[in-house]
């Protein structure tokens, strides 16, 4: 059985339409976000994890209670303290939504998950985006959130399931980050590696444009 389609921001997506011509190491402004970099591997994160096998969950209810369980882990607090269980996401049945998506509200943020996208797989990756979404200076799709839901569903999907993942990944050229490392404080933190090939695409795009 093929996932459904994916997706991961506020302007939701059903499927993996956009280009992958863009290069992931582009400065230029994500268009539904002006503060964050294209979200160059978008369609092939989408093309990729529809290839993955599913874990269906029985319903809205068991959907937040699995988020619950992978929020309130120590896996997860030790990685994203400030996404504790008292800002966990509101989950949405999005009666009539095409597609699943997580959302930043005034209210607070949302999860909304119509019926055929309510599974473990697309849980996680709603989270993900939710873990991460404090960085504006990632793209929504980008090396980053690559490597985290990759992680994410070893912990929580089962290594079988990250290995076909990760399989998938490649096979559909999207680029995973680096391994999280420790922190000043010793927790892991991912992203640095994402964040410093975009500043050299920066500084070479500026070099370019003075050069001119």
């Amino acid at each position: 059985m093929n996932r459904p389609g994916w997706s991961g921001h506020a302007s939701g997506h059903a499927s993996g339409d956009a280009s992958d011509a863009a290069s992931d190491t582009t400065p230029d402004a994500s268009p539904d976000d002006p503060r964050r970099p294209r979200d160059a591997q978008r369609a092939r994160v989408y093309r990729a994890e529809s290839a993955v096998g599913v874990s269906p969950l029985a319903g809205l209810d068991a959907c937040r209670t699995f988020a619950e369980r992978v929020v309130g882990s120590l896996w997860w607090a030790v990685r994203f303290p400030a996404c504790d269980l008292g800002g966990l996401p509101r989950f949405r049945p999005g009666n009539g939504a095409r597609q699943a998506f997580f959302r930043d509200e005034p209210t607070g943020p949302t999860i909304t998950l119509p019926r055929r996208y309510r599974a473990k797989g697309v849980v996680l990756h709603e989270l993900v985006h939710w873990a991460l979404w404090s960085d504006p200076g990632l793209p929504h799709h980008g090396t980053t959130f690559a490597r985290v839901l990759v992680d994410a569903t070893a912990e929580f999907a089962g290594p079988e399931r990250a290995a076909e993942l990760a399989v998938a990944f490649t096979d559909s050229g999207v680029r995973v980050g680096a391994p999280a490392v420790a922190g000043p404080d010793g927790r892991p933190v991912y992203g640095a590696d994402e964040h410093r090939r975009l500043a050299r695409g920066r500084a070479r795009a500026a070099a370019t444009r003075a050069a001119g």
